[in-house]
């Protein structure tokens, strides 16, 4: 399994947030999404993505429009890519 965290700062959820998520969800080889909001703070806003394996998330962030429109909306979003080395 292959993860990546997304951060974007300064963001407040919306329609369109909520919108983007439910486009992703939908994503080929992605198993589990966690759309995290700050309990002190609800500009604070991290996703969690679990892929079937890194080639599932490559295709993802090389290919799909989604990602392009996520990074076009929200300039300040970054990405964390992670190895996952166990999990239950």
């Amino acid at each position: 399994m292959f993860a990546y965290i997304l951060r974007a700062p300064g963001v407040t959820p919306t329609t369109q947030t909520e919108e983007f998520f439910r486009r992703f969800i939908e994503t080929p080889g992605l198993l589990h999404a966690f759309d995290l909001q700050g309990v002190d703070d609800p500009r604070d806003a991290v996703l969690v993505a679990v892929w079937e394996d890194q080639a599932a998330a490559e295709r993802y962030l090389n290919a799909a429009p989604l990602r392009k429109e996520v990074d076009a909306a929200f300039p300040t979003v970054t990405r964390t890519m992670y190895e996952v080395e166990a999990s239950k």
